[in-house]
């Protein structure tokens, strides 16, 4: 059975946050909302979300900014844009930071579940559902991680590093931009980071090529190397 996806609903405005949420959950859809840009990052970071729906005219930050945060450590998560601003210009800046769909406000809620339907359907033919580097492979569905072929166990923490990494291939990630994105702002040290990422230099260090994988840059973070 597939499971039930969840929809966040990034919406100031109440009365466009219920309805949007309502029809949403009539058409079967777990669906969580917040009121501002730094609490839609702060949600996709600690939860598994299958889509976004985003007003740009929030209280905190620019909805332009969540957009930009999420690019940072997720290129697959879907984002539509549902706005009040109707200019040109904002709708280039909103697709160039990273959203897959924009709608005006008012709009038509049976146009938007048509429009999160395409984009689920996207996701389901794209072929990204696999992530291999070298020896590594990674199942985003199943949240599964292979080395040379062979299903290895990682914990949860551990998991969300080496996806970070992933998303991130070849890039240095600072020791605190690691933490902040897999357990929040202060919900860990940089000697507790060392310890997990010892536990996935085991797990993947197989043999020679898969234990060049993961550098340490020594004083900056960590990164995962491209392996042919």
């Amino acid at each position: 059975m597939e499971k039930e996806k969840v929809i966040l609903v990034v919406e100031a405005d109440r009365v466009w946050q219920t309805r949007i949420r309502n029809d949403l959950k009539e058409n079967g859809y777990k669906v969580a909302s917040v009121d501002s840009a730094q609490e839609a990052v702060d949600f996709c970071i600690k939860n598994v979300v299958d889509l976004v729906v985003l007003e740009l005219n929030l209280p905190d930050r620019d909805g332009i900014y969540f957009i930009q945060t999420i690019r940072t450590f997720n290129n697959t998560l879907p984002i539509i844009v549902v706005s009040s601003r109707n200019l040109i210009e904002t709708k280039i800046l909103a697709l160039d930071a990273g959203a897959n769909d924009y709608m005006v406000k008012p709009i038509n809620l049976a146009e938007l579940e048509a429009r999160i339907r395409k984009e689920f359907r996207y996701l389901i033919n794209e072929e990204k559902h696999l992530f291999i580097n070298g020896n590594l492979t990674i199942d985003y569905d199943a949240k599964t991680i292979y080395i040379n072929g062979v299903e290895v166990h990682f914990t949860n923490f551990e998991y969300k590093i080496i996806v970070l990494l992933a998303y991130n291939l070849g890039k240095t990630l600072t020791y605190d931009y690691i933490i902040d994105h897999v357990w929040g702002k202060g919900g860990q040290d940089q000697n507790g980071l060392r310890v997990f990422m010892a536990g996935i230099r085991k797990k993947t260090s197989r043999d020679n090529k898969s234990s060049k994988l993961i550098r340490t840059d020594i004083g900056v973070g960590y990164r995962m190397n491209k392996i042919k």
